[in-house]
């Protein structure tokens, strides 16, 4: 068609007379080519406008909408090239228009008189594509075709033993997992990796865990691994202030399926005691209690090394130099503040009861704190009694002066400042109210009056 406008510009009047009707009976197949391509289109639009006035007359709309068609004569004037000016294409829309409204009134006085079918929508390829563009788009569609079985069912292979044990830690980017799995050499390009995440709706749906990935796994099942697949999972576990290391062990096992037997029994290793730095039998009062982000199924020396590590990063440098200052070790102080865990849950009464113990070691007096004789009783929880205070142990501190050789239970953050920071009192006594907190006094005789009045209130509730 180029040739021939050439032609038509520059050589038209040198042409012969066969040349020229030779010309024109190309350009009359050239119009008659894409009237044929117009008039399906027309069609088309008709229909389109067919529908639009049965819903318009579903809705009581009037059949002639003057906004819209100002709109559309607007929009249509810009697509006009010459030699079809502006107001050239506007009247032929305009007929057009005219046609639309006057079946769409057609339908409304005779009811819907035109069939409408699905097929009468559809255009064939061969009206919409040549056979050069029909072919590109063919090839483009395998080419696409081709490339997606790669990236979704092709297997991909590393090398080393199978499985590779694979972690996703919390926070981590679609980016960060890929690169991951590209350095560990699970995957082969870093792309295929995304473009799979993508079109899966993976990208912020990957959980973090650890994952086993056996060897021969395509994109697709990578993905469907990280989705769907078994893992050990990482799991927000809570551990209250004031636990012991079995209890701790059976919430770890229930929150993080952690072997609890184990866990006591690694609290107890002399061997990885010493591996930690800590001199002592036991690490109980150093495992700091607050919530943690594990894997599910750990080994217990990886949890106790995590909540230990909570443990040095809370008691910091100052905090050192704070017990050093009141002229005590840090195990003194954890010590302490385990038994003032095992005093009250009740922030405020913490500082208090811990001048009163400080107090108490100063005099010289015996601190007689309960917690430490429910420490040496076996079994659940029970109500002190009078021979329970004349157990052998270094532990009695009814028996014994001075703190216990060590803590009680794993004391929280408040207790441990409590006993930093002592409240600044007089106190050798208390004793509890009933309502949660204590009654505090200076002497022994009030003291006594304070016990008095806390035993009738529990006869009191005993009566009711």
């Amino acid at each position: 068609m180029e040739n021939i406008i050439n032609k038509i510009e520059n050589e038209l009047n040198s042409l012969s007379k066969e040349e020229r009707e030779n010309i024109l009976n190309k350009l009359r197949n050239e119009i008659d080519s894409i009237d044929k391509q117009i008039v399906p289109l027309l069609s088309k639009r008709t229909l389109m406008s067919v529908l639009v006035g049965r819903v318009k007359r579903s809705m009581n709309l009037p059949t002639y909408s003057p906004e819209r068609e100002k709109e559309i004569s607007k929009r249509i004037s810009q697509f006009a090239e010459e030699p079809l000016r502006p107001e050239s294409l506007l009247r032929i829309y305009e007929r057009i228009l005219d046609e639309s409204r006057a079946i769409q009134r057609e339908e409304k006085n005779e009811g819907n008189i035109f069939r409408v079918s699905t097929s009468k929508m559809k255009k064939s390829l061969k009206n919409m594509f040549t056979k050069k563009e029909f072919l590109i788009i063919t090839i483009f569609f395998f080419v696409v075709l081709g490339w997606l079985y790669y990236i979704f069912f092709t297997p991909n292979y590393y090398s080393g033993k199978s499985p590779v044990r694979f972690e996703i830690t919390k926070g981590e980017s679609l980016e960060q997992i890929t690169d991951s799995l590209y350095d560990h050499g699970i995957i082969p390009n870093r792309t295929s990796m995304k473009v799979a995440a993508f079109l899966n709706g993976a990208e912020k749906k990957i959980r973090a865990g650890r994952y086993e990935i056996p060897n021969g796994l395509s994109y697709l099942d990578l993905i469907e691994l990280f989705l769907y697949g078994k893992a050990d999972y990482l799991v927000n576990v809570k551990l209250y202030d004031g636990s012991r290391i079995k209890s701790m062990a059976a919430t770890l096992k229930v929150g993080a399926f952690i072997d609890s037997a184990a866990f006591v029994n690694v609290c107890n290793d002399r061997e990885f005691l010493d591996s930690i730095g800590l001199d002592y039998p036991t690490i109980e009062g150093y495992l700091l209690p607050q919530q943690y982000s594990i894997y599910e199924r750990s080994s217990a020396r990886e949890v106790i090394k995590k909540i230990y590590n909570g443990f040095n990063s809370f008691f910091s440098d100052s905090l050192k130099a704070r017990a050093k200052e009141l002229g005590y070790s840090v195990h003194d102080i954890v010590t302490l503040a385990s038994i003032i865990e095992g005093e009250t849950k009740k922030k405020e009464d913490m500082p208090v009861i811990a001048e009163v113990y400080y107090n108490r070691l100063k005099r010289g007096m015996k601190l007689e704190a309960d917690p430490t004789i429910q420490y040496l009783i076996k079994g659940k929880w029970r109500r002190i009694l009078y021979k329970d205070l004349k157990t052998n142990s270094p532990y009695n501190t009814y028996m014994n002066y001075g703190l216990p050789p060590g803590p009680i239970n794993n004391p929280g953050k408040p207790a441990l400042i409590a006993a930093l920071y002592p409240d600044d009192n007089n106190y050798l006594y208390f004793v509890a109210d009933g309502n949660g907190g204590h009654k505090f006094s200076r002497t022994y005789s009030e003291h006594l009056r304070n016990v008095r009045e806390y035993r009738r209130w529990l006869r009191a509730q005993k009566s009711k």
